[in-house]
């Protein structure tokens, strides 16, 4: 758990318009910017956060401001448990009642970044990671 917090809090650390550094840490090549309305999108299918495997790696971005952007990745399995807090303001959702495929997910701020750790049904799997720097 220690070694997947630090990873996180390294990945926040990185300016989202530094696309070369957010490819060294997830290990991967995030493909070329499209545009898709008023933001640009960047894509990779395959990477590694630490030990664990991610996939469909998305950052998108302002076209205007790409630093202000939301880079969102899926946790292949086996992925790891989140039975506990991570960070000291971390708050855990429940599954919206009204949503039936709705899931819960930990929210929290780390460094300038709000991180949110989605939950399988199981309510303590890590499915994905989408981390918004502003």
């Amino acid at each position: 758990m220690e070694r997947f917090k630090s990873d996180i809090e390294r990945l926040t650390s990185v300016r989202f318009d530094d696309v070369d550094a957010l490819n060294e840490q997830l290990h991967t090549h995030l493909g070329e910017p499209t545009r898709q309305g008023l933001r640009d999108e960047r894509i990779a299918e395959r990477g590694m956060l630490g030990d664990l495997e991610v996939r469909n790696i998305t950052l998108r971005s302002p076209a205007d401001d790409p630093a202000h952007a939301n880079l969102i990745f899926e946790v292949v399995p086996p992925s790891i448990v989140l039975k506990e807090i991570i960070w000291e303001d971390s708050t855990l959702y429940p599954p919206h009642p009204d949503a039936p495929d709705s899931r819960p997910y930990w929210s929290a701020q780390v460094n300038s970044a709000t991180v949110v750790l989605g939950l399988a049904s199981d309510n303590v799997t890590l499915t994905y990671v989408s981390i918004r720097q502003r």
